[in-house]
C-alpha cells in the first residue's frame, strides 16, 4: 500500500472528509479535530501499515504514524488541502466541560506545533556549529559562520512572528494584524533600545510607561497580545458597516492593540515567563537529584498525555531568560532511555514482526524522534516502560547535578550533543552511557516477561483473525442515502428495466436537493457523458450504479454538472453531480433519483430502508457479504 492508498484510508476511517474540522500534523502525528469522534474507525485505522497508535487527548483524534507522517498528511492535503483549515465547528466527539488545565494545553500545542519545523531544522544547524566551532573547524569570524549562524537563528530570534501566525489560526483572527502586533514587539525602536544606556520606557501621551524589553525568542508576549487583538478585532467587525469595515476595523484595532500590547499585555506576559523560568530552576536548584529524576522519568507519561507542550514553552523560556535550558539537558536524557529501550527490545524479543518494530524505532529515536518507540515499542511493555523511567531519570539526575544543559533549543539527539558543550558538559558525558546502560540492562532481566507478552499478544491476535475470518461470512457493509428526500416503491419507477430490478437490487428516491453524494467510498468507473449517471466500486468490491432521471440521457447533459471524473477517489458524502431538478421536470422528464447495486448476484442478501424519508447520513441499503 502506498502513501496515497494509505492517506486515502485514513480519511475514510476517520468518518471521511466532511467529518474533519481542521487537520494539523507534527513530527509524528496526524492530528485531527473531528465533528464527531465516534464516527472514527479505531480498529481499522490500527490495522493500517503505518499506523502505530490511535488515541484521543482533549478535542484531538490523533494517529501516530511516525516519520512519514509528512508524506502522509502531505497526500491528504493533495486530496483536499481545505482540510488543513478550520471551518469553525465544534466537535462533538468531547464529553463534557474540559477544564482550564486542557484548554491550556490544548492551546499551547495548536500554537507551538506549527512552528516546530523550522525551530527543529535551526536547532539541528545550531547543533552542528557548535560541534564546528568546539573543534575548531571553524571560526567565529568566518563569513560561512555568519552565514550559518544566521540560519540557525533566524526562527528564534523571530519567534514571535512565527507563533503570531499559529496564534492567529488558534484564535481565529486576521493572521496579518496578529503579525502585525509581533512587528510592533520587534520593532527597532524597542530591541535596539534595550542596550542602551539611555532611558529604559518611552513615554506615551506624557504618562503612560512603554518598557524597553527583547521580545526575540519570547513565547507568552505574543500568544497574549494575540489573543486580546481577536476579540477587537471581532468587536469591529461586527459593529462596522461592511461598506467602511475593511478600512476602520484594522485601523482601530491596531490603534488599541499594539499601545495595550506594549504597554500592558507584552511586558506582563514577558514577565510571566521570567518567573516561570526562574521558578522551574529554583525547584531544581533546591534538589537536583529529586527534580532531575522526576523530569527525566516522567518524560514518556507527558508524550503520551500531550503535555509535554506545556514544558516546551518552558523550556524555550529559559533559554531566553538564561540563553539555555536545564530542563532540555534532562529530556535529552529521556530520549535516550527511549531509543535505548526500542533497540532493547530488538535485542531480546524473538518475534519477528516486533523485532523489525523495535529497531527502526530504536534508530529514529537515536536521531530524535521517539514516538515510533514510544507508542509501538514501550507502552506494549509494563517491565520496558520502567527501564525507560528509570534510565531517563537516573540520568537526568546526573545532568542535573552536574548543571548540564542544552544551549540552543534543538531535537535532542546524538547528531545535536554539540548544543550541549558547555558548563556541566560532563554530566552529558556520564548521562548518556547510564541511560543507555541502565534501560537496557533492566530490559535483559525482564525479557522474560516481553516474550512472554509477546505470545500473548499473537494467540490475541490469531484469536482476533479466526473471530474476522468467522464474520467474514456475514459482513454487514452499509450504503448511505446519496440524497435527502422520500423513498419511493421502486416498483412505481416509470422504467421497467429499472422497477423489475433487472440491474440488481434498488432504490429510488424523491429527491428534495439539486446535490447527488457517494454512499460509499471507493472509485468512479464510469461517468456517462451526458452526466446523469455515475458507477462507483467499492474497496469491498461493492458495484454501484446512481441514475438521475428517467429518459434524462435525452437531455445530453443539460441541467447536469459533474463534481468528479473517471478515475476518481472519493468518500463516503463527497459530492458527485449537481441536477437542477426544478429544469428537468420543467422539460417532461422524471427526476427520480435511482441507486442500484449492479452485483447484486455477489452477495449474501442486500437489505433495503424501511424508512419513507431519509436525508444524506441514513442508511438506504445493508449489502450482507
Amino acid at each position: 500500500m502506498n502513501n496515497k492508498e494509505e492517506a486515502q484510508k485514513i480519511l475514510e476511517a476517520v468518518g471521511g472528509k466532511k467529518n474533519i474540522n481542521r487537520l494539523t500534523h507534527c513530527v509524528t502525528r496526524l492530528r485531527f479535530n473531528l465533528k464527531d469522534a465516534t464516527k472514527a474507525d479505531k480498529k481499522t485505522l490500527q490495522e493500517l501499515p503505518s499506523v502505530l497508535e490511535v488515541h484521543e487527548q482533549a478535542e484531538e483524534f490523533q494517529v501516530v504514524i511516525g516519520t512519514k507522517v509528512g508524506k502522509i498528511y502531505q497526500e491528504i492535503m493533495n486530496i483536499d488541502g481545505r482540510l488543513g483549515e478550520s471551518n469553525g465547528s465544534t466537535s462533538k466527539g468531547t464529553k463534557g466541560k474540559k477544564s482550564f488545565f486542557s484548554n491550556l494545553i490544548e492551546t499551547l500545542s495548536a500554537i507551538l506545533i506549527p512552528s516546530l519545523p523550522p525551530v527543529i531544522g535551526g536547532g539541528m544547524i545550531k547543533g552542528f556549529i557548535y560541534m564546528f566551532w568546539e573543534f575548531n573547524w571553524l571560526s567565529m569570524e568566518s563569513n560561512t559562520f555568519i552565514i550559518l549562524n544566521l540560519i540557525s537563528d533566524v526562527m528564534f530570534y523571530f519567534y514571535p512572528f512565527l507563533l503570531a501566525v499559529s496564534a492567529a489560526k488558534r484564535f481565529k483572527t486576521n493572521e496579518y494584524m496578529a503579525l502585525s502586533l509581533a512587528g510592533a514587539l520587534m520593532y527597532p525602536a524597542i530591541i535596539n533600545s534595550v542596550t542602551d544606556s539611555g532611558p529604559k520606557a518611552l513615554d506615551l501621551f506624557g504618562f503612560i510607561s512603554i518598557p524597553y524589553i527583547d521580545y526575540s525568542s519570547s513565547v507568552i508576549p505574543i500568544i497574549l497580545s494575540v489573543w486580546i487583538m481577536s476579540y477587537v478585532f471581532r468587536f469591529f467587525e461586527k459593529r462596522i458597516p461592511d461598506l467602511i469595515s475593511t478600512i476602520f476595523t484594522p485601523m482601530l484595532t491596531l490603534l488599541i492593540a499594539i499601545p495595550v500590547e506594549l504597554v500592558a499585555l507584552a511586558p506582563l506576559g514577558f514577565y510571566i515567563g521570567e518567573y516561570i523560568a526562574k521558578g522551574m530552576q529554583i525547584l531544581i536548584d533546591f534538589s537536583p537529584v529529586l527534580s532531575g529524576f522526576i523530569i527525566g522519568a516522567t518524560r514518556p507519561f507527558l508524550v503520551l498525555t500531550g503535555t509535554h507542550h506545556a514544558m516546551r514553552a518552558i523550556v524555550q523560556q529559559q533559554i531566553s531568560t538564561y540563553g539555555y535550558t536545564t530542563i532540555g539537558a534532562m529530556n535529552y536524557m529521556s530520549v535516550i532511555a527511549q531509543a535505548a529501550a526500542a533497540l532493547g527490545v530488538y535485542l531480546v524479543v524473538r518475534n519477528k514482526k516486533m523485532k523489525n518494530i523495535s529497531f527502526s524505532s530504536a534508530i529514529s529515536g537515536f536521531l530524535g524522534v521517539t514516538e515510533p518507540a514510544l507508542y509501538g515499542v514501550i507502552i506494549k511493555y509494563k517491565v520496558v516502560m520502567l527501564a525507560t523511567m528509570l534510565g531517563g531519570g537516573i540520568a537526568a539526575a546526573i545532568t542535573a547535578t552536574f548543571g548540564s544543559a542544552e544551549y540552543a533549543m534543538v531535537m535532542s539527539s546524538l547528531i545535536t550533543i554539540p548544543a550541549t558543550f558547555g558548563k556541566g558538559f560532563i554530566g552529558i558525558v556520564i548521562g548518556i552511557p547510564v541511560a543507555f546502560l541502565v534501560t537496557i540492562a533492566v530490559i535483559f532481566l525482564g525479557r522474560k516477561s516481553i516474550n512472554r507478552t509477546t505470545i500473548e499478544d499473537e494467540v490475541d491476535e490469531q484469536s482476533d483473525e479466526q473471530t474476522l475470518i468467522d464474520s467474514t461470512n456475514k459482513k454487514n457493509i452499509s450504503l448511505k442515502s446519496p440524497v435527502e428526500g422520500n423513498v419511493k416503491p421502486i416498483e412505481t419507477v416509470a422504467d421497467k428495466t429499472f422497477s423489475n430490478e433487472i440491474l440488481g437490487k434498488s432504490v429510488a428516491i424523491d429527491s428534495a436537493a439539486n446535490i447527488v453524494k457517494s454512499p460509499i467510498a471507493g472509485k468512479i468507473t464510469a461517468m456517462f457523458p451526458t452526466n446523469h449517471a455515475i458507477g462507483i466500486t467499492s474497496p469491498d468490491g461493492i458495484e454501484i450504479l446512481i441514475h438521475v432521471g428517467v429518459d434524462t440521457v435525452k437531455l445530453n447533459g443539460k441541467y447536469f454538472t459533474a463534481k468528479v471524473s473517471e478515475g476518481d477517489s472519493v468518500a463516503a458524502g463527497d459530492e458527485l453531480l449537481f441536477f437542477d431538478k426544478a429544469q428537468i421536470e420543467a422539460a417532461g422528464y422524471d427526476s427520480v433519483v435511482i441507486i442500484v447495486v449492479t452485483n447484486t448476484q455477489d452477495f449474501l442478501d442486500i437489505i433495503k430502508t424501511s424508512k419513507s424519508a431519509v436525508t444524506a447520513n441514513d442508511t438506504i441499503l445493508d449489502v450482507i457479504k
